[in-house]
Parts: C-alpha cells; sequence; structure tokens
C-alpha cells in the first residue's frame, strides 16, 4: 500500500493517484508527516550550511506542480463530517455553505498530497492557513447520494503560479477543484462544481531590501462588537478532542491541531483548532436564505487569530446590502469579547 505514494517522488509536474482522497490510511498520513518533518530540517540544514547570513532567495515564481485523484463520497465521510460538526444529513445536502465547507474537507487531502510532492517549496509544520475562498458553482450536481455514486468524479490540487512576500513571510496560494461527469446530448464533459483556494502563509524574516508584494485585498468587513446590531446570535464550543474528529474528515494530522506541545513549540498558545472547522460550526447557527435555482455560492473566510482548544466563541451576524444591488452579503464572525478568531461572508454567485 505505500507504493501508493511513491509516485510523489517523481520530477514530473502532474501525477495521478488512484485512489480517492479520504482512503489515505493512518500509515500513510504517518509517512506523510515525516516527509514534512524531513523537508522542514532540510530546509533548516541549507540554510545552517549557507551561514546565517546567507539565507536563500526569495523568488514568487513557482514551480507548475499539480495532483490528480479520483473522487467518490462514501458513507463514512458524511457520518465523520456530521460528528464533527453535530449536523444531521438533511442539513448538510439542504445547505449550500455547509456543503462548500464539507467538499473542503474531503477533498483536502489532494491538496496534503501536493504539498508533500517532490519539488513543493511549501513547509507545512509551522505554517499557517491564513484564509480560504470557496466558491460552489454547480450546488445542483453536489447532492451527497450523487457524489457517492459518481463515476469518473475527479479532484486536482494546484500549485498557484506565484507566491507573494508579506510582511510575516511568504504566501502561497493551493487551488483544489472537484469535477464531476455531466451528459451533455450524446456525450459527457468535465464541469467543475466546486473550488477552493488555501492560502498559507510560511513564515520567514524578510530583509528590508526585499520589496513585499502588492496583495489585493477585498475590503474587510469590520465588525463592531459592542454595538446592538452585532449581539451574538449563537454559541460555538469546540471540546478538547475537536481537531482529531475533524481531522478524521480531512485527513490533517498537523501536530499543532493534536498536540499542545507541539504547538507551543512553533510558538502558538497551544493546540489549535483547524480554521475550515471553526468556519463551519459558524455557519451551523447563522439564518441564511436559499439560493436562486441553479445559482451558486463564493464563500471566503479570514483566521485573524489562532483558537485554541477547548473554545467557546460567540457567532456574530450582520449583513451587508450592496449599493445599487438586490444582493446582501451576510458577514459572519467567531468572536470572545472584542476580539475577532474567524471572520467571513458569502454571497451568491
Amino acid at each position: 500500500m505505500l507504493s501508493r505514494l511513491l509516485i510523489l517522488s517523481r520530477k514530473d509536474e502532474h501525477v495521478h493517484l488512484n485512489f480517492h482522497p479520504t482512503a489515505l490510511t493512518i500509515l500513510e498520513i504517518t509517512i506523510l508527516i515525516f516527509v514534512f518533518i524531513f523537508k522542514s530540517i532540510l530546509t533548516g540544514l541549507m540554510i545552517l550550511i549557507a551561514g546565517t547570513g546567507h539565507r536563500p532567495k526569495i523568488t514568487t515564481v513557482m514551480p507548475k506542480l499539480s495532483v490528480s485523484m479520483p473522487f467518490k463520497l462514501t458513507e463514512k465521510d458524511v457520518n465523520l463530517y456530521i460528528k464533527a460538526t453535530s449536523s444531521t444529513r438533511e442539513s448538510l445536502d439542504a445547505d449550500e455553505a455547509s456543503k462548500a465547507l464539507f467538499l473542503s474537507a474531503v477533498t483536502e487531502p489532494c491538496m496534503l498530497l501536493l504539498v508533500a510532492k517532490r519539488g513543493c517549496p511549501i513547509q507545512p509544520l509551522g505554517a499557517v492557513n491564513v484564509r480560504n475562498s470557496f466558491k460552489l458553482f454547480r450546488p445542483e450536481l453536489c447532492k451527497i447520494s450523487d457524489l457517492q455514486s459518481a463515476e469518473g468524479a475527479m479532484v486536482v490540487a494546484t500549485l498557484g503560479s506565484e507566491a507573494r512576500i508579506v510582511k510575516r513571510g511568504v504566501e502561497f496560494d493551493l487551488v483544489v477543484e472537484l469535477g464531476v461527469k455531466v451528459l451533455d446530448g450524446d456525450a459527457t464533459e468535465m464541469k467543475t462544481v466546486f473550488r477552493q483556494v488555501f492560502t498559507m502563509l510560511q513564515f520567514a524574516r524578510i530583509p528590508k531590501n526585499v520589496k513585499l508584494s502588492e496583495v489585493p485585498q477585498k475590503s474587510e468587513f469590520e465588525f463592531k462588537l459592542d454595538s446592538a446590531e452585532s449581539q451574538p446570535k449563537g454559541l460555538v464550543q469546540l471540546a478538547w478532542k475537536g481537531p482529531k474528529d475533524w481531522a478524521r474528515v480531512c485527513k490533517d494530522y498537523n501536530p499543532i491541531h493534536i498536540s499542545s506541545i507541539a504547538a507551543e513549540l512553533y510558538g502558538l498558545p497551544g493546540k489549535i483548532a483547524h480554521g475550515n472547522h471553526m468556519a463551519a460550526l459558524a455557519l451551523a447557527k447563522v439564518e441564511r436564505k436559499s439560493l436562486k435555482p441553479d445559482g451558486g455560492l463564493t464563500l471566503d473566510v479570514r483566521f485573524k487569530r489562532p483558537v485554541t482548544v477547548p473554545a467557546r466563541m460567540d457567532v456574530r451576524v450582520e449583513y451587508e446590502q450592496l449599493e445599487g444591488s438586490e444582493e446582501r452579503v451576510t458577514h459572519f464572525a467567531l468572536a470572545t469579547g472584542e476580539k475577532v478568531y474567524v471572520q467571513g461572508e458569502y454571497r451568491e454567485l
């Protein structure tokens, strides 16, 4: 079974794995973690050999790398997600925003395999997920029962073509797309039904003479936590074992989510929750209207502060009516006191 991962050691720009993302075994996940540790140690040794005054050149041009896998949901995937989020199968199938986070979780292993691939510059241990962007293009093609019986569905994870140099280090984008085959007349064609962009921050000391990248930022909605309009709309609680429940779904067993000791070694205040897990728990408390027929959904989430577990946080919701449009944007946040930890917004495509 370990031979399934050997293909990741090839120099090829693209590799295809012949198993479903959530079919990763515990042994394979353990091997991936050791690969991540080895990559981190190797990078550190290269810096040490070159001398502390000769750090590797920071570049924004990324190699063309991608990994693809067949995709089919299993009943186990659904049950693990329901357990991690305390949701129901009916609510998961009816709620497009929750489904976007569910699809993100069950396709995430493809992204982890891309990070482990030979030539990928990302050092995942110690890096943090700072924001994610989701697009659900065809909700009507993403019913749980259809994805459980889908034939020819495919997940592709691709490394973004450019990285961004920011004050705290380097940001990388990892794009994960889910495609399903759709009958069009007498022929079938692959349709992208879901896309997620993971943005990872790899901490690094950026020399003063290095020009920072111009990162286009959306106007970030500011929650006024002390206003009457932003009163708590619900409560999210995550138990000590919560990160392990989520890891069983997405296969992300990064030690910072599993061990307090490991998290503190990386300078974090303690064992931290997965960002998408917190977003999923928050969205379950947010009331929203159904999408228009055949309408899609876009969801953006920012992780402003690490959430240590166990956690108990308020859910805040505010609505923004876009000027000159009937479109309404729903903003949500997880906060304690005056601090926002997770913030997101969603709207129709």
